[in-house]
């Protein structure tokens, strides 16, 4: 019996219900339009959306520590105007890209530092760093001269193909994208970083008495999640051809929405790697095959929002109702009387 329970946790997952709704929700728009279907276009399609994913791993971990980022769209942003500024003075395009990147973790530690030192909120000091580094990104673009709605064109071809060219065949961007979540998964599931990282969002205070260095996890976490930040500013710079300091300004909500569905908490200490990357694939073949169907922007917007919101309802829903299950076999099994206490016969008087 306990065989079988163990299988219908395990199937029961919300890992599995993503795959469930990933398969429904490619049928269904394939039904509506058979084009969507074309394996082909499935393929070389995943690189309009899979660079939300290289953001959102990071961001699942600090979400884990019981904090959250919302300033990387901003760091994506200085990450590709820092890199094309840099080479429009004369730099060479691979240093203009450590440069970028460089940025991008002065950033990271710049959030981290903030939130250790200050004790504040990660929302406030974020929701701040989100417009600092907007700032700094429009007067990159002004050293530039350009505006952050021109950008600087004339990368090279060597870089270009970064975001936008394929190898063995698979587009680079999609490649890129699983080494992230292999090089995620081995830091979450197999490293100390990780485990620290889901024990301090389950319990802070345990999490300092038992010694962990939680300043340090903290500040790696938001380090991360710049970087991953930045990789995905230089790659969308490559990808449309114009580092511009408006190039993240759309990425926020759609990362948000699937760190959430993918199962990570929001409270911290809850969540993995594989829901994730599943729930990458869950919004973007959602916002692709509203597309397909003709609904505008705007409307594929108010789509995803309302996903966030009807997913976000039914696991604080199905939380709820577990820990309640629980309660009650708890209760159950203490109101039970011990089968040797029911086998020892009562004295005789």
């Amino acid at each position: 019996m306990s065989a079988v329970m163990s299988q219908l946790r395990r199937w029961g997952r919300w890992e599995t219900a993503l795959v469930a709704v990933l398969v429904l929700e490619v049928l269904f728009f394939g039904a509506m339009n058979p084009r969507f279907l074309d394996a082909d276009r499935l393929l070389f399609s995943m690189s309009d959306f899979v660079y939300l994913g290289i953001v959102a791993l990071p961001l699942a971990v600090v979400m884990m520590t019981g904090g959250i980022d919302i300033s990387f769209g901003s760091v994506a942003s200085l990450a590709a105007i820092v890199t094309g500024v840099s080479y429009q003075a004369g730099l060479d395009i691979w240093l203009a890209v450590l440069a970028g990147l460089a940025a991008a973790a002065a950033a990271g530690l710049v959030n981290g530092a903030s939130i250790v030192a200050t004790g504040a909120q990660p929302m406030v000091i974020t929701l701040g760093s989100q417009f600092l580094f907007a700032g700094l990104a429009l007067g990159a673009s002004g050293l530039g001269g350009v505006s952050s709605f021109e950008g600087i064109s004339g990368l090279p071809e060597s870089f270009l193909s970064l975001g936008g060219g394929r190898t063995l065949g698979v587009p680079n961007m999609l490649l890129i994208f699983a080494l992230v979540a292999v090089l995620f998964a081995v830091l979450l599931g197999r490293t100390t970083f990780g485990r620290q990282a889901r024990l301090i969002g389950a319990n802070p205070r345990a999490a300092r008495y038992a010694g962990f260095s939680t300043n340090r996890v903290l500040i790696v976490s938001y380090l991360l999640t710049a970087l991953g930040a930045g990789i995905v500013g230089l790659l969308l710079t490559s990808y449309v051809g114009s580092a511009r300091a408006d190039i993240g300004v759309g990425l926020l909500m759609p990362t948000l929405t699937l760190v959430v569905i993918g199962g990570v908490s929001m409270y911290g200490g809850e969540g993995t790697i594989g829901g994730v990357v599943i729930a990458t694939f869950v919004i973007g073949f959602l916002q692709q095959g509203l597309r397909f169907m003709g609904l505008s922007e705007n409307q594929v917007a108010v789509a995803t929002g309302a996903a966030l919101v009807i997913v976000a309802s039914v696991r604080w829903w199905t939380g709820h109702l577990s820990e309640s299950w629980k309660n009650q076999r708890v209760r159950r099994a203490g109101s039970r009387p011990a089968r040797n206490e029911e086998a020892v016969p009562a004295p005789t008087p």
